[in-house]
């Protein structure tokens, strides 16, 4: 597929600033810069774009920042303007305002997406293990200093491999950092929920002053951008989403039901009068239909359908 004059002159863009950085002295290269510059109009608004790309790189000074900006310029030749955009605001790490920018781009630009209903398992570089969960969407961004990922929505597994680079998760609340673990992330709505199944994981909150906490294997937290609650006991099971069960105990029904609607297009619900009846039992992810029977047979409720995309639990000896 051939760029666009916009993704060419931006790539140039990236390339020229990398250059002009690495020798400022250069005369020779400022007079082909400046006749590349002069040259069209686009390259003027692309060499404007890139600076303001460059001034948001809050940790990415000096030699860094030209070297992360080198890497985009090179990048984006293969795999497109996502390429240019993440490896100039996550290469190196960015600040807040580069962040809060980066997180309002289209999931569809996420590099691993998953489905309504979908489970992907995929080998990162460094040997580690991530599991996406319905619906979801990350960024992978490894660098020579850190593994980093970002989680866009869903929820996510991980089990990390040996690497002398720190392994990070960011999610829209913070950051978390493994402590050589197995771990999951979820983004909830205004909140993160971490789960730790085995070692710890070091968590900060994205507020600036906010207290490191180190959550150790069997425990699990939740947290908005300024601080994280109380930790709890993690639900043993909890991890059974990633072979394709549910398993919960005494559980709400109508909690049951908002659960298995993720993974389900369409509605979902229950009657309010039903809603508060308890259920245990392991229910299958990967056809719920198969689950809402489960239920049907264990409480006194049954499915009132209307198409296949429409699908209510109500009282048993409701009329019909």
């Amino acid at each position: 597929m051939s760029r666009s004059p916009e993704h060419e002159a931006l790539s140039l863009a990236a390339h020229w600033f990398a250059r002009l950085g690495a020798t400022p002295g250069d005369a020779t290269l400022q007079r082909q810069w400046q006749a590349w510059h002069d040259e069209h109009p686009l390259h003027q608004w692309a060499w404007q774009r890139v600076g303001l790309l460059q001034s948001q790189l809050g940790n990415a000074k000096g030699a860094l920042g030209y070297q992360v900006l080198d890497r985009a310029g090179r990048s984006v030749a293969g795999t497109g303007r996502r390429a240019l955009l993440k490896s100039l605001m996550l290469g190196a790490g960015i600040g807040a305002l580069g962040w809060a920018g980066y997180r309002q781009a289209p999931v569809l630009l996420a590099d691993l997406r998953t489905g309504t209903g979908e489970r992907l398992t995929w080998q990162l570089d460094d040997g580690s293990t991530l599991v996406l969960n319905t619906a979801s969407a990350v960024d992978i961004a490894y660098t020579a200093q850190t593994r980093l990922i970002v989680v866009r929505e869903g929820e996510i597994f991980v089990s990390t491999a040996k690497d002398a680079r720190p392994f990070i998760v960011r999610s829209a609340q913070g950051a978390m950092q493994a402590l050589g673990t197995r771990f999951s992330v979820r983004q909830m709505e205004g909140f993160t929920q971490l789960s730790v199944f085995e070692h710890a994981v070091a968590v900060r909150p994205q507020a600036a002053g906010s207290e490191q906490r180190v959550i150790d294997s069997g425990q699990a937290v939740s947290f908005n951008t300024l601080a994280l609650f109380d930790s709890r006991p993690l639900d043993p099971s909890a991890d059974a989403w990633i072979n394709g069960r549910l398993v919960i105990d005494g559980w709400r029904l109508d909690r049951l039901i908002g659960e298995l609607q993720r993974y389900r297009s369409g509605y979902l619900g229950c009657a309010p009068d039903v809603a508060h009846l308890r259920i245990s039992g392991s229910f299958p992810l990967d056809n719920i239909d198969l689950a809402l029977s489960a239920v049907t047979r264990s409480l006194p409720v049954k499915a009132e359908r209307y198409t296949g995309f429409w699908t209510r639990l109500i009282a048993e000896n409701a009329p019909a």
